[in-house]
């Protein structure tokens, strides 16, 4: 005689949520799709509707037509069964990936050798069907309705599945014990606030870092006498002839300062040639002589270094994903401290 193989919801959360059940279908049948958007009033020649392919749906699975039965015991058919699966689509204080959030249990839905599935239990549907004379139910048909979730919901804590140990307190398999909802939401809230205090603090952190290497407003400063006095001229990124000295002058330049990510190339004759001198900045010379450059300059560029611009458009959004997320944790922060006031 042929035993039937039991289905199993495991649950990697909390071996008290293990359930299994005799299971003989006719088929197994998911159901997959891709959410598709519609446009009313956006035409194709032939007269359809344009669409636009958004996302792909969560897979689904439904169970159907699981029977339980306890008339010859004359067991509560709730008590036995229907009370253990009841959690199933109860909101529990079980973390997802390191953070703690209100969450209905995950489960893993095997039958045989096969994991088919990691889900939740979006429905569950049942009937009582027979009663004792007491009015004791001991009769019940159940239908699942199952919804794929991604693995990094799961804690990183949790239960690995072993066929072996299948609903067995064996502590070696078990992740820490479940907190209740509200105390989820304090550390939620908690992981909120401090991101919420943090994050606009870091996003201006790696702002400053980002100007170190780079400002878009930056200027080369030129300059008519050493340590920075008399005339000057502040110019950003281009090439600069012997008339766009102005109030400096031809050959009158001694002291200068190049900004970070910039670079200065000094030419002695105008139209940029003859001999040259290059700066890369941040740098401050007080006197070009030093350089064997005084009194010489007809003509120049100012360029931007290409890997200190690279490293500035990294850092500026890395700095906006922080503050972004900073928003978003102070705006969810605000929503739920109303929840549980």
């Amino acid at each position: 005689m042929t035993v039937l193989e039991k289905a199993r919801l495991f649950c990697p959360d909390s071996n008290e949520l293990d359930f299994q059940f005799m299971f003989n279908p006719d088929k197994v049948q998911f159901k997959e799709a891709i959410q598709v958007g519609e446009s009313e009033s956006a035409r194709t020649e032939s007269g359809r509707p344009k669409v636009s392919f958004e996302y792909p749906k969560a897979r689904t699975l439904r169970l159907k037509k699981i029977m339980f039965d306890t008339y010859e015991s004359g067991e509560d058919i709730m008590a036995t069964y229907i009370d253990l699966l009841r959690p199933s689509v109860q909101f529990q204080g079980y973390s997802t990936g390191t953070s703690y959030l209100p969450r209905p249990p995950i489960y893993k839905f095997i039958w045989g050798d096969k994991d088919y599935i990691t889900c939740f239990v979006e429905k569950l549907d049942y009937k009582l069907t027979m009663f004792l004379a007491d009015g004791t139910p001991v009769r019940a048909e159940v239908n699942l309705s199952l919804k794929e979730v991604d693995d990094s919901f799961l804690s990183s804590e949790a239960r690995t599945y072993d066929a072996d140990l299948f609903g067995d307190r064996d502590t070696r398999t078990q992740p820490p014990e479940a907190i209740s909802v509200s105390e989820a939401n304090e550390y939620y809230l908690d992981e909120l606030k401090t991101l919420c205090d943090s994050g606009t603090e870091a996003a201006e952190a790696k702002r400053e870092e980002a100007l170190q290497n780079y400002d878009p407003e930056g200027q080369v400063s030129l300059y008519k006498h050493s340590n920075k006095r008399g005339d000057s001229l502040s110019v950003g990124e281009g090439d600069y002839d012997r008339g766009d000295l102005g109030d400096v002058g031809n050959d009158n330049v001694t002291s200068l300062f190049v900004p970070a990510g910039y670079k200065l190339t000094l030419y002695r004759d105008s139209n940029f040639s003859g001999d040259t001198q290059t700066f890369t900045g941040e740098i401050y010379v007080d006197n070009l002589r030093d350089y064997g450059f005084n009194d010489r300059v007809s003509s120049f560029k100012v360029e931007v270094i290409d890997s200190a611009k690279d490293a500035y458009d990294s850092l500026m959004q890395e700095a906006e994903a922080l503050e972004s997320e900073a928003a978003a944790a102070c705006d969810e922060y605000a929503e739920r401290s109303t929840w549980y006031a």
